[in-house]
């Protein structure tokens, strides 16, 4: 069971990514990962997950760690204490919010899916066909989409969705983004060849401010948090922790971010950052 809590030195919490991160190209965790962070959590550090996974894709990886803590999923979107099996937080989408992102999608021509809900599948709902640079992520899910004949009648039906996800051109898809509500949060996951995948949360939906529930729950300050990550959307908690870490293969500005950048997601990354810090022995960039 991953819990912890002693102090360590200056670092109490470890906060780990997912995708391009714990995981390795073959979406495993390895096992060098999983003995390391174990020792962390037997030295005394409190050890989860922050992922933009959803619950129903990200789960099998909590059983795998024997996580006994909160789990940020979707970004921030819902936060899931494991101990208490309670929801700490959760921000949805009104379903007439939705249907104004899916509108504003169609009219520029970006492609557009649904995701109808946290834990149930199939929660990703689309009303088209996609072919662009990101067809190995739908590929990867398919177990996870439904297709149905038109989106709005779909979203017409419910009262709310958990997030609604845009992909195309990144230049597109932020005119898009300016045009919205404050309420709206819009994280920009990742980014291939200038297409952008964007998606778009109820309010208080990023990362960043689900590090300040993991510091009320674990009673820990910023300078206290260690973050390890790859992609765009980690970049905002990278900025607020006091060791951010970037992968070998994390993008250009994850990498500018952080303090120091370990090895890549097939080369036990993050086995290697976090025994650095266990053995007190952190080279800066």
């Amino acid at each position: 069971m991953l819990a912890g809590g002693a102090t360590l030195g200056k670092y109490r919490l470890i906060l780990v990514d997912l995708d391009g991160t714990l995981l390795d190209s073959e979406k495993r965790i390895s096992e060098e990962n999983k003995k390391v962070l174990h020792q962390a959590v037997k030295n005394g550090l409190y050890v989860t997950i922050v992922t933009g996974r959803s619950y129903v894709s990200a789960i099998d990886y909590v059983r795998e760690l024997d996580l006994k803590v909160p789990v940020v999923f979707q970004n921030g979107a819902l936060i899931y204490d494991f101990k208490s099996n309670a929801e700490l937080f959760k921000s949805t989408l009104p379903a007439i919010t939705a249907i104004q992102l899916v509108r504003l999608a169609k009219q520029h021509s970006i492609f557009s899916i649904v995701y109808e809900d946290f834990y149930t599948v199939p929660d990703m709902i689309i009303d088209e066909d996609y072919a662009g640079v990101h067809l190995k992520y739908l590929e990867a899910n398919m177990w996870r989409v439904k297709r149905v004949p038109d989106l709005f009648t779909y979203i017409k039906t419910k009262k709310e969705v958990a997030e609604v996800a845009m992909v195309g051109g990144r230049s597109v898809i932020s005119f898009i983004s300016k045009q919205l509500d404050d309420g709206i949060s819009v994280v920009e996951n990742s980014v291939l060849e200038d297409e952008a995948f964007v998606e778009f949360f109820g309010p208080g939906s990023t990362k960043a401010h689900a590090l300040d529930v993991l510091l009320s729950y674990f009673q820990v300050s910023p300078s206290e948090v260690v973050f390890i990550g790859d992609n765009l959307n980690d970049v905002s908690l990278m900025k607020r922790v006091g060791m951010p870490i970037a992968m070998g293969n994390a993008v250009k500005e994850v990498k500018e971010a952080a303090r120091w950048v370990t090895t890549t997601n097939d080369e036990d990354g993050v086995a290697e950052a976090v025994k650095i810090l266990l053995e007190g022995d952190v080279v800066e960039l």
